[in-house]
């Protein structure tokens, strides 16, 4: 018979550790202005909590004056959004198919831009500040940057995604060092996304094609490998970010299997998240008292249908049941320990509480 106080601590470890759902924000908007997100792909907080949203256009709306960053509090209170396609901003050359997002400790915020091969960078307030950057393969150039981290000497380490590597700058985008090669070895890459920073410096990579999750020091020594191919627990399918708690916990959004995996500090699987999302939002209560023949028809969809045999994928899941998570392209946590899960394929985000 398995110890008691080993099966006890086991269970208060699960419990201790399951994602909590607070509330969702978010509603489709392809106007490119005001509340609503258009394809949104990462958020990241100032240093007053407030979140910031980067939209990427869908890929059924098409882009241009979608391109934006939109900034609203947990309360759902609507501020403002800049870095608009439309805005015209002395040497800006505007966002085009933006990837992430992150600041320093100064509030500056970072976006990184895939077609532009460039970092681009604001004050708090939207304000352009400048940007680097070039095509390219040698140090310093990218070939579709996407993933953006920052360490705590404010050191930015940027996913160079064909480039299959990842590279270290300052904060005004002096080239330090990079690391990676395309493979499947240690250290290897393909087609990497996501990334983020640990409270010790370590870095963690989403190595998409390769179904795992890298952990690296600050200076790109290989620590660490989680994940494989798979849809069992602990195992990953196209796996698009990483985020880390102050406990060291680990969330990975396993894109492929339309959830978020939880893992402890070591890499031992405790659960996964399928999603949770309801309609209790400010943004939706709005609109619909403004669409009431919309708000009538939805009453009386089937919202979680039961799906026949062939439509029993995770992809065929999340496109027909709506609480669940549907393309999950970026995790990031807020200075209160909530999780955002944001959902490009749903324009939304889904939040919840974990524990530090």
């Amino acid at each position: 018979m398995a110890n008691k106080s080993y099966i006890s601590y086991n269970i208060q470890k699960f419990a201790f550790n399951k994602m909590k759902f607070l509330k969702t924000i978010g509603i489709i908007s392809d106007q490119g202005v005001g509340i609503g997100f258009s394809g949104p792909i990462a958020t990241a907080f100032d240093s007053k909590n407030t979140s910031f949203v980067l939209n990427r256009g869908h890929e059924d709306q098409g882009s241009g004056n979608l391109f934006r960053v939109t900034v609203q509090t947990f309360d759902e209170k609507y501020l403002t959004e800049f870095a608009t396609w439309y805005g015209d901003q002395p040497g800006d050359k505007k966002l085009n198919t933006p990837s992430d997002l992150e600041f320093d400790s100064n509030d500056r915020l970072y976006i990184t831009d895939e077609a532009n091969n460039a970092v681009f960078m604001y004050d708090v307030e939207g304000n352009f500040i400048g940007q680097w950057g070039e095509p390219g393969t040698n140090d310093g150039e990218f070939n579709s940057p996407s993933g953006i981290t920052i360490d705590s000497k404010d050191n930015l380490y940027i996913v160079d995604q064909y480039n299959n590597r990842i590279q270290k700058f300052t904060k005004d985008g002096e080239y330090i060092t990079s690391w990676g090669d395309a493979g499947n070895k240690t250290g290897e890459f393909n087609m990497p996304w996501g990334i983020c920073v640990d409270d010790q410096d370590s870095i963690y990579v989403a190595d998409w094609r390769n179904d795992r999750v890298q952990k690296f020091t600050n200076d790109g020594n290989f620590l660490n490998s989680y994940g494989k191919t798979g849809t069992g627990k602990g195992e990953l399918i196209r796996p698009s970010d990483v985020v880390v708690n102050s406990n060291g916990m680990i969330y990975i959004s396993d894109w492929g299997n339309e959830r978020v995996v939880v893992l402890d500090k070591n890499g031992e699987y405790i659960s996964s998240e399928r999603g949770r999302s309801t309609l209790t939002t400010e943004w939706t209560t709005e609109f619909f008292e403004s669409n009431v023949d919309e708000r009538d028809t939805r009453a009386i969809a089937n919202l979680i249908p039961n799906l026949p045999a062939h439509l029993q994928t995770p992809y065929h899941k999340s496109s027909q049941s709506e609480p669940l998570f549907w393309g999950i392209t970026d995790l990031s946590i807020d200075n209160t320990n909530r999780l955002y899960v944001t959902e490009y394929r749903r324009h939304r985000c889904q939040i919840f509480h974990i524990h530090s």
